[in-house]
């Protein structure tokens, strides 16, 4: 099996400028936010996630806005953990598709992270 590259190596520049990560589903729906350290905690995770085989769909349930602290939304990435795509789209850019590991222990951490948000609004998906 060959290495694979993290998705540090596609994160967008941004990223050092979070403040606020917003969890929402593709149906529009906010699930919550993550602030200060733990939307960095989140962005860590993100990072780590290392690449993987893709199939097709892309049918993505969750998404991440990141905010700038003076509420400007700084970039978006929507996760698609059928088909193994995160689409990554800067402020005014097009969107870039990255394959991860879904089964991998950064994925599995991540998806429970937005399915304990999604449980508390009724919203859960996978």
């Amino acid at each position: 099996m060959e290495p694979r590259e993290p998705m540090s190596a596609r994160m967008p520049a941004s990223a050092t400028k979070a403040h606020r990560l917003e969890a929402w589903t593709i149906q529009g729906d906010l699930l919550g936010s993550w602030e200060r350290s733990e939307a960095s905690t989140i962005l860590t995770l993100v990072a780590s996630l290392p690449t993987g085989d893709p199939m097709r769909c892309f049918s993505p349930a969750y998404a991440i806005w990141a905010h700038a602290a003076d509420g400007a939304v700084l970039f978006d990435l929507e996760f698609c953990f059928g088909c193994f795509w995160v689409g990554v789209r800067e402020t005014d850019e097009h969107q870039e598709l990255v394959a991860f590991d879904a089964d991998s222990l950064p994925a599995q951490e991540l998806l429970s992270r937005f399915m304990e948000l999604a449980a508390g609004t009724g919203q859960a998906l996978r």
